[in-house]
């Protein structure tokens, strides 16, 4: 699975991050993925109530302003329960050494767009707002720094 699926993303990932640090000098790396809307048996949180998206954040990667206007985003797309997470990818070899990568992650709750057997109608409509509120963001972000 590393050889096959890990590395190769990875290599490409670091690629598309250089390419972008050439011409631009900085770039915003958006990682999004979905969870359960219950939790699993080895997540140490097992409350009920999960939130509809969750921002994963980094410390060295993730500016402060650009983290509230995502939540702000969402929160305007009618996403009222918005939980903070911990960590955001960044590739390795740039990892807490190149501040120009600005990086946040997005987790959707799988609620929002399916029962978890079969999915609804709501798929499109979660992911054109789980990809506009950031990519509309990270490019006001990128001009203003």
């Amino acid at each position: 699975m590393l050889e096959a699926y890990y590395r190769p993303h990875h290599a490409t990932l670091t690629d598309a991050v250089a390419r972008a640090l050439r011409p631009h000098g900085r770039c915003v790396v958006v990682d999004c993925h979905s969870f359960p809307s219950y939790p699993l048996p080895y997540e140490l949180d097992q409350r009920l109530d999960r939130p509809d998206p969750c921002v994963g954040t980094d410390p060295f990667h993730t500016p402060a302003e650009l983290a509230v206007e995502v939540i702000e985003g969402f929160r305007l797309n009618g996403y009222m329960s918005i939980g903070p997470f911990i960590g955001a990818l960044v590739p390795a070899g740039f990892y807490r050494g190149d501040a120009n990568i600005a990086a946040l992650m997005i987790e959707v709750n799988r609620a929002l767009y399916m029962d978890e057997r079969t999915e609804s109608s709501r798929f499109d409509e979660t992911r054109t707002t789980a990809a506009r509120v950031p990519a509309s963001l990270a490019q006001r972000f990128l001009q203003l720094h």
